[in-house]
């Protein structure tokens, strides 16, 4: 099974999944019940945004630590971007899903991201 649509298949709250590599997507997933958020352009430029956020965010691996995971929680949304050893995680969920559990999930799959 593709990584991204069994990650999806972990929650039901899950609307996204997308795989990044070198700040480009390579594979993705999405709900084929629920309407996206964005359209093209924006969903674009948002998978941009979680790829520029993650390198700022390696400025701050020496005296803090490697970043696991970040979340952007809007109204209608859950961002979540899961650091990987070659790239990036990123996925949405509905606003009431359980960012932990799903997390806890995902790190507990017996399978290479």
């Amino acid at each position: 099974m593709d990584v991204c649509k069994h990650v999806m298949s972990l929650d039901e709250s899950m609307r996204f999944v997308g795989r990044i590599k070198d700040k480009k997507v390579i594979a993705f997933a999405r709900h084929p019940a629920k309407k996206p958020l964005l359209d093209t352009e924006l969903g674009n430029l948002a998978h941009y945004v979680a790829s520029v956020k993650a390198e700022m965010e390696e400025m701050f691996d020496g005296p803090l630590g490697k970043t696991n995971w970040m979340i952007t929680a809007k109204e209608k949304v859950k961002l979540i971007t899961l650091f990987l050893d070659d790239g990036l995680l990123i996925f949405s969920i509905d606003v009431h899903g359980d960012h932990d559990q799903i997390i806890k999930k995902i790190q507990s799959l017996n399978m290479p991201l």
